[in-house]
């Protein structure tokens, strides 16, 4: 089942569909900071077409493309956008992961700068259908990969599978699968494909054993391999030894020393002080480590998580610097990192996604650097995903998820805070008001909402986009969406609006592109031509809608 929204949001979804008119944007001026060379290169131009990246290049090295619509961006720094590779939305879809809350989460993390998450578990029934709006826009959302859970018959009582299974039987259903040496793990693996998901999750109570033919059916059948660093009997060698591309939570590695590690982590009971002595020496770790490089295995830390509960019970402090630990020697030994935090930011309190805290961790706490824990959540989260041909560094071809801050983030991880632009599939992000403005974009009063008038130019610039009427007009009434949408409407909402002209004559063409965003019965409209629109735009629409 698709996660369900109210009739008016429904309807958002077509006029969302609805394309600005194709062209090139070149964002110049502009300082790189290139994932790959971990160097930042000043003075860039980059190529948007569509929703895709087709040049980059110094800037003033090339000619202009015809008709091309240019924003100076000196001052900035581009990145790609980030990705939070550990995030759940659909463990309790009738709970705390209900509609209202999950499109606010989701909204939240665009803004911030997340344009791709992996989420590791829950109900896809739900996720299915937010993968689906978020690919296509018609959401405010990352893109979204998921996982079907595979764990031993016992994990299934778990609550949470009970809840993310539904009306289903946990453990005898396909997106949470029970497995013993009985499994027909080549089923398993098409089920899996069936289900939309991108990958498995080994996620506990599975026998070493069977990890290697999980870990083999998987990859024949092109279905990426997660498992928990420990899995339980499996321990995190097991793991690596299996095949298990990305292991996650880098406390968990410390069940290579502490061999009652279930009683540690998951029952809160204590282990004698030289077993803990032993826990934090790094020879204990080497050979896992070694490993893991040489298996090319990930390491999802998930520092953020183990932070937010350290006071959680009697371990909890301790699991946290296990997890400090343990990245910081997998860092050492060249091991990859990628950047996924687990943790909801409304449940920390928090008004920026949790992706950017895992960042400062992973930077104050871990070892690495400022640009080394972007590539963490940049390109390091694309591979992790199988995704890294689409996104997660700025290259020709890939597409154009990116985001742009107002401060040096290399010079200090917290200024990855500092947005000033989110692009996803070539679009400028609507991030809320513009308080370089004098007004707001809606007030509701008794009922009706009243929009203020919108242009064509990006959010959050002062750029329109293109010089035709159609590119205009299409980018007035996407930014008129993205209002709506932010009050839970849709243009089904709307009753009444202004159409206001520079010129009169191109009312045909105005109108070409205005009904494509509506289904009858249309709203009331008045329109007239104006000796002057703001940045001189060619069209400016003013609406009103029945909350």
């Amino acid at each position: 089942m698709a996660i369900q929204f109210s009739r008016p949001v429904a309807l958002l979804f077509t006029a969302l569909s609805c394309a600005a008119s194709a062209q090139s944007v070149l964002l110049e001026n502009i300082t790189l900071v290139d994932v790959k060379s971990l160097q930042l290169k000043a003075g860039q131009t980059v190529v948007l077409d569509g929703d895709s990246i087709s040049a980059v290049y110094k800037t003033g090295s090339k000619k202009r493309p015809a008709d091309s619509t240019v924003l100076d961006m000196g001052g900035l720094y581009l990145l790609p956008g980030l990705i939070d590779a550990h995030v759940h939305h659909a463990t309790e879809p009738e709970g705390g992961d209900n509609a209202a809350a999950t499109q606010q989460r989701l909204s939240a993390l665009l803004r911030g700068g997340v344009t791709t998450v992996r989420d590791m578990g829950g109900d896809v029934r739900v996720l299915t259908g937010l993968k689906r709006q978020a690919e296509l826009d018609l959401i405010q959302s990352p893109d979204m990969y998921y996982s079907v859970i595979i764990g031993g018959p016992e994990f299934f009582s778990d609550p949470r599978t009970v809840a993310s299974a539904r009306g289903k039987t946990p453990g005898d259903t396909d997106w949470m699968r029970s497995v013993n040496a009985q499994t027909d793990f080549d089923a398993l693996m098409l089920r899996t494909l069936g289900t939309g998901a991108t990958g498995i999750k080994i996620y506990a109570k599975v026998p070493a054993d069977l990890m290697p033919k999980l870990a083999a059916a998987a990859k024949k059948h092109g279905v990426k391999v997660w498992a928990h660093a420990y899995v339980g009997p499996a321990n995190p060698a097991d793991a690596v030894q299996a095949g298990v591309e990305v292991i996650s939570h880098a406390p968990d590695l410390a069940a290579t020393v502490i061999s009652s590690y279930e009683n540690w982590r998951r029952k809160d009971l204590p282990v004698s002080e030289a077993v803990k002595k032993a826990s934090f020496d790094p020879a204990n770790y080497l050979p896992l480590l070694q490993q893991m490089k040489q298996h090319g295995t990930m390491l999802d830390a998930t520092l953020t998580i183990f932070h937010q509960l350290q006071k959680r019970n009697l371990n909890a402090a301790t699991i946290y610097q296990h997890g400090v630990l343990l990245t910081k020697l997998a860092h050492q030994q060249g091991i990859k990192i990628v950047a996924g935090t687990d943790y909801l930011s409304d449940k920390a309190g928090l008004d920026y996604p949790m992706v950017h805290q895992e960042m400062q961790l992973l930077v104050e706490q871990a070892g690495l650097t400022p640009i080394e824990a972007i590539q963490a959540a940049t390109l390091h989260g694309a591979e992790a995903i199988g995704i890294a041909d689409k996104v997660g560094s700025i290259d020709i071809g890939k597409k154009a998820n990116l985001l742009i801050l107002s401060a040096d983030p290399t010079e200090n991880i917290s200024n990855s805070r500092q947005i000033s632009h989110v692009i996803k599939n070539g679009r400028f992000v609507y991030r809320g008001d513009d308080q370089r403005l004098p007004f707001s974009s809606a007030r509701a009063v008794n009922g009706v909402l009243y929009l203020s008038g919108q242009l064509g130019n990006f959010p959050g610039t002062m750029v329109l986009n293109g010089q035709t009427i159609e590119s205009q007009m299409h980018q007035t009434m996407l930014n008129i969406s993205a209002v709506l949408q932010e009050h839970q409407l849709g243009f089904d909402a709307v009753f009444k609006c202004t159409l206001m002209l520079a010129d009169i004559n191109e009312w045909p063409a105005a109108n070409k592109v205005y009904i494509q965003y509506f289904k009858a019965p249309l709203p009331a409209r008045s329109a007239f031509a104006a000796s002057g629109l703001a940045l001189g735009a060619k069209v400016e629409v003013e609406c009103m809608a029945q909350l």
